[in-house]
């Protein structure tokens, strides 16, 4: 037979109430917090959840800054892309003007001279810069501007007139998505057929044009506004295709911020305490121990003498 002895109850009792007090301390602290656990080792299961939760709103938020940032290049694309346009409009213009062959030479010298003023905005354009200071359509050689006024268009290729290169920045906009964000200056000023179907480039043509009135060029004027309209419908497409890139880059913004929405109730779910739930255990433990206390307080009163009375 194994005796228990009015120390090992005491013991046993005291133990019990200790752990009563423990527990009751932990949930009126998790109240305090608001957090559903004090320790890592509360619950590790949901420390590691958490874990993947908090590194997932990370890399969404990174997103959305990459977003951010895409969206400022792609807006002064825009924006450099549509002056291109409007002096285009202008240039045809002055040579549909041109073409009449009544004007007389000081006519003609006159809207070559806002032709030259046309092609120094396009070199100016050109010459772009990001909100970071790099330049706009220069690809990857960032050292020198793209383009200079003191090149010829008309001698050599396109690529002796143009210091950048063809390279274009992606951006990361979530997890294996990326999108084209450089726009190099190859391709917004060059890529598209004169008048007679040769590849050409906007300073050659508007350069020609400008040559084609000094010198009273009939021809060389009609066939000007020919080009000049090839290069309109050129520079549009690439307007076009910034726009939808600003499109992409605003649903896939609504996508992360949705995302995120859901990631953060799923934490909240995990980390967060369920105060209805947490002030009824305080309860129940409270009454636990105030029962346990006042039991403990009458087996200490108890005594032999009482016993056998």
């Amino acid at each position: 037979m194994i005796r228990v002895t009015t120390s090992t109850i005491f013991d046993r009792i005291t133990t019990q109430l200790g752990q009563q007090q423990a527990r009751l301390a932990e949930t009126q602290e998790r109240i305090s917090t608001g957090r559903n656990y004090l320790k890592p080792s509360d619950a590790p299961d949901q420390v590691a959840a958490l874990d993947r939760l908090e590194s997932s709103v990370r890399k969404a938020d990174q997103y959305t800054k990459n977003i951010a940032a895409v969206n400022d290049k792609l807006s002064l694309q825009e924006l450099a892309i549509t002056s291109i346009n409007d002096d285009l409009i202008r240039a045809k213009e002055l040579l549909i003007q041109g073409a009449n062959g009544t004007l007389d030479q000081t006519t003609k010298e006159a809207l070559a001279i806002e032709l030259d003023s046309i092609y120094n905005n396009l070199i100016s354009v050109g010459n772009s810069k990001d909100t970071d200071g790099s330049y706009l359509f220069s690809g990857f050689i960032q050292g020198t501007p793209p383009f200079s006024a003191s090149n010829d268009p008309l001698i050599g290729t396109f690529n002796d007139f143009f210091a950048g290169n063809d390279a274009i920045q992606t951006v990361a906009i979530d997890d294996g998505y990326a999108i084209d964000v450089g726009l190099p200056g190859s391709k917004l000023f060059s890529g598209f057929k004169d008048e007679a179907g040769n590849s050409t480039n906007l300073f050659k043509v508007i350069k020609q044009a400008t040559n084609a009135l000094r010198t009273s060029d009939e021809a060389g004027i009609r066939s000007a506004i020919d080009s000049v309209s090839n290069g309109f419908d050129h520079v549009n497409v690439k307007l076009t295709q910034v726009g939808s890139k600003m499109r992409v880059t605003e649903t896939q913004t609504q996508i992360l911020d949705e995302r995120t929405l859901t990631l953060e109730s799923m934490i909240s779910s995990v980390k967060d305490l369920d105060y209805i739930s947490a002030v009824t255990e305080l309860k129940n433990q409270s009454l636990a121990l105030e029962a346990g206390q006042a039991s403990f307080a009458q087996i200490s009163n108890l005594s032999l003498f009482n016993y056998i009375k």
